[in-house]
């Protein structure tokens, strides 16, 4: 029997054509993972010497993560300073170069003039952060870099300024520049180096591998594949430079192999990142999590294209294969369904619990609890924190979505609970239902009057235009306090400003709207309005909650990559939309 599984461990770089078939293996089989990790992580280890030092203990976050003796990085030692040449850090190789990268950990209060004095010493081509500062309640790693542009810090006489900064949804790309004076010289030496920021991976847990190759190509279009000799290695930390930096690594590594040779080596890999440093990869889910993302690779491809290739790419995509029978945006529709994760009832516990269930349209369409809006404004006692919402991320931002259904009869005070608690700025609704139905009650004032949803919320109209396919109102929501708790701690509720925006241009029943000019306007009034106010979420409408809000989510962040990037790519787009809520996207 152990031979038996012994026998389907890699010896060799697996060929990119067989990949699939060998993930298929596992996941049929899951045991195989398993028995690789471990076999991998029998590795021999080596002398920690430097690293358990009285002196260098206090330096390191997590004694668990500490740098082998024969591969540290040492610093050039500071005068009249013992053990100055200590730094939690570490070389490891690529598939392809060695010493590619130093994996070293979040830099602490005491140890940041270190981090900068390494990333200095060895001409870093680039930082890789995979870390928030901040995670669930424990600081995770200092903030290194100035707050603001305005500001320069200065650490071990390496002075630190922003020049620039672009925020996407999972990851944020920082330019800074160090200027030094060396002993002897006139004048200080100038560099520019990126900080790669990945904000969306909570540690001990795995990201969402389509955010992960993205961040990996932004990195790869500005260090080169191969870094030249000029440049030194790219400088990789988590909190504790172990389990997030090893999943990097081991993407990062097997993607430049794979660009070289057309083949992984994800076993090998990890036994060599074994014997590099403790830590690298913690557990079998990061482990999986490494499989997984090359398996999207070697499936999806390359699915960007400059904005400028758009007419003749969307002649391509509808030719139909020869061979299959289906063109291009089939192929990639089947493709993403494939991918789409399943929720099971466990996942969306909350909706499915019996003072929740009667406050769906569709059972069958539930929000998993990790993704849902909890509502937070007390409405007594028989009121709950839950509304069938989920959050979709946008382009440029995280959660930037709220997408709901039409609220019923018994759930308009959420809906404008949901609209006040997460600050949101506007209110899209994507339909026009037939007038004094039971099914869809209204939700907004239409007149001038003010009117009270539920026991706390009364919405007043500010004003209104109306256009030809897009209607607009301003509403102020009030909000009385009625928790008796609240009301002794002399708790506020500020009235709080939305406008909503209705599109009169998708019939009830039609998959597309009529005007897609109209739907992109649309698009550019909420953006208008959202620049004007605190850049708040927006809570998109639709009968059901389902595949209208996807299309307005996914033309979204579409529209904002090609302004950012001049790129295009809907298939990703879709596939973040998806993420949720498998319906957002329900047909061709």
């Amino acid at each position: 029997e152990e031979n038996g599984v012994k026998s389907t461990i890699p010896d060799k770089p697996i060929d990119l054509k067989n990949y699939t078939k060998l993930c298929d293996l596992r996941r049929k089989f899951q045991v195989l993972y398993k028995v690789e990790f471990q076999t991998a992580c029998k590795v021999e280890t080596h002398s920690c010497r430097h690293a358990t030092k009285a002196a260098n203990k206090e330096k390191n976050q997590n004694q668990k993560c500490i740098p082998y003796d024969y591969n540290r990085v040492v610093l050039e030692p500071l005068d009249d300073t013992p053990d100055s040449d200590y730094v939690n850090a570490s070389y490891v190789d690529s598939l392809l170069k060695p010493n590619a990268y130093i994996v070293t950990q979040g830099p602490t209060e005491n140890t940041v003039t270190d981090f900068w004095r390494m990333v200095w010493q060895e001409k870093a081509s680039c930082i890789v952060m995979l870390t928030k500062t901040f995670d669930f309640i424990k600081v995770m790693c200092m903030q290194y870099w100035p707050a603001s542009k305005e500001k320069n810090e200065t650490h071990g006489g390496i002075s630190i300024s922003i020049l620039h900064e672009e925020e996407l949804a999972n990851f944020h790309i920082r330019t800074f520049l160090l200027a030094k004076k060396e002993e002897g010289a006139d004048d200080k030496e100038e560099r520019r180096i990126l900080q790669f920021h990945y904000t969306e991976w909570p540690s001990h847990t795995c990201p969402f591998s389509n955010s992960v190759l993205e961040f990996r190509r932004r990195i790869r279009a500005v260090v080169g594949s191969h870094q030249t000799g000029k440049n030194g290695p790219m400088v990789v930390h988590c909190n504790d430079g172990g389990g997030r930096s090893g999943v990097y690594l081991a993407i990062d590594a097997n993607l430049e192999l794979a660009e070289e040779e057309d083949c992984f080596d994800v076993f090998g890999y990890l036994k060599k990142l074994r014997q590099s440093r403790k830590g690298l990869i913690e557990n079998l889910d990061q482990y999986k999590f490494v499989y997984d993302t090359l398996e999207e690779f070697v499936v999806c491809g390359t699915s960007w294209f400059p904005v400028k290739e758009l007419s003749q790419r969307l002649k391509q995509k509808s030719m139909k294969n020869v061979i299959t029978k289906i063109n291009e945006y089939q192929r990639e529709y089947q493709q993403i369904c494939k991918q789409t994760p399943r929720y099971t009832i466990g996942d969306c516990a909350g909706g499915h619990r019996g003072d929740n269930r009667e406050k769906n349209r569709d059972v069958l369409i539930v929000p998993p609890d990790n993704s849902r809006p909890y509502l937070t404004s007390f409405q007594g006692n028989n009121f709950t924190d839950y509304i069938n919402a989920v959050f979709v991320d946008g382009y440029t931002k995280p959660r930037e979505y709220i997408v709901t259904e039409w609220p019923l009869k018994h759930t308009c005070g959420e809906f404008w609970s949901l609209v006040y608690d997460y600050e949101c700025a506007a209110v899209v609704v994507l339909c026009v239902p037939p007038n004094n139905t039971q099914n869809f009650p209204s939700f907004w004032p239409e007149g001038r009057h003010s009117k009270k949803y539920g026991p706390v919320f009364t919405i007043d109209h500010i004003s209104h235009n109306h256009y030809s396919n897009i209607k607009t109102w301003v509403f102020r929501i009030n909000k009385k306090i009625v928790s008796l708790t609240e009301l002794m701690a002399g708790v506020k509720a500020p009235p709080k400003t939305v406008q909503l925006f209705q599109l009169g241009c998708w019939p009830m029943g039609h998959k597309v709207p009529t005007s897609t000019n109209s739907l992109v306007e649309l698009m550019n009034m909420v953006e208008r309005w959202r620049q004007r106010t605190e850049y708040g979420p927006v809570v998109v409408v639709s009968p059901d909650g389902r595949s209208r809000c996807g299309v307005y989510c996914a033309a979204n962040a579409c529209i904002e990559q090609v302004i950012q990037h001049g790129e295009v790519d809907i298939f990703q787009a879709v596939k973040t939309v998806r993420r949720h809520r498998p319906q957002l996207v329900e047909n061709m």
